[in-house]
């Protein structure tokens, strides 16, 4: 390869390591505060349960990169302008390289998130509330999930059918002295309560509860077929809702996955 494209090639794979493009947003009194049924969650500083601190531990890893302002620090900069409703932060799409890469058919996609995730779950999301992580940097959203269906169990702490289980996942809106704070990770979707999902999760023992496992994963359930909720690229038949489905029921009624391959991602 000639020293032009080696140079061309790094200056890729260099911005490829930008991982997020961090905004602040401050909306105007005039805009909407939050969408239809997005309701903030008031919470206080300093005021954390111990599952929360866990939980916390967990998104100061996810996000180690990132060295935002505490978000009381907006809150109380918010305050002192008077004229915003809404302040917060937005975290953008990664950068990808284009080149290279090997082919993967929506099978072996699926397979692979299903061996990366502690469990595969169908459900609803029944409530949710947000929290402000220990260090008030970031936030997150705790969802009660109503599993349905059970496609790869958590052998650690096997989830019943019909049954509630605890899912967070970045993002989140809440209200801290008086002040809306919205968090937004564009990788990751917002739950809706009532709409049915497939979830790949990992397991937080001393929280006992769930974290999203992969932002490549997720899916929710539209007119009869699974939707990808991912942002980044997924095979082509996983675009198809009609293929995803059948991909979705070949995993039910799969009795194991083939995790001895290297797995997207390197994992």
């Amino acid at each position: 390869m000639h020293k032009r494209q080696l140079t061309i090639v790094g200056i890729i794979l260099t911005a490829a390591t930008i991982l997020f493009a961090i905004t602040t947003y401050r909306q105007q009194a005039q805009d909407k505060v939050t969408p239809q049924n997005d309701e903030a969650t008031v919470v206080y500083k300093g005021q954390i349960t111990e599952k929360q601190r866990h939980y916390s531990k967990e998104y100061k890893t996810l996000y180690s990169y990132r060295k935002g302002n505490k978000l009381t620090e907006l809150s109380e900069s918010g305050k002192r302008r008077g004229n915003r409703k809404e302040i917060g932060v937005s975290l953008g799409i990664p950068l990808i390289p284009t080149v290279g890469g090997s082919v993967i058919t929506g099978s072996e996609f699926v397979n692979n998130l299903a061996c990366k995730a502690n469990a595969v779950v169908i459900g609803s999301v029944k409530s949710k509330i947000a929290h402000l992580t220990e260090d008030e940097t970031f936030v997150y959203t705790e969802y009660e999930f109503s599993v349905s269906d059970v496609l790869k169990n958590n052998s650690a702490s096997p989830v019943e059918i019909n049954k509630t289980i605890q899912i967070t996942r970045p993002g989140g809106l809440i209200k801290l002295d008086d002040q809306i704070i919205r968090v937004v990770d564009q990788l990751y979707e917002q739950l809706e309560t009532n709409k049915e999902y497939l979830l790949f999760l990992n397991f937080i023992p001393d929280a006992n509860g769930y974290v999203v496992s992969s932002a490549e994963g997720d899916f929710v359930l539209a007119n009869g077929s699974f939707r990808t909720l991912s942002k980044l690229r997924v095979p082509e038949e996983l675009m198809n809702e009609n293929k995803s489905l059948r991909l979705i029921n070949s995993l039910r009624n799969s009795t194991q996955f083939d995790c001895n391959k290297k797995s997207i991602g390197g994992n």
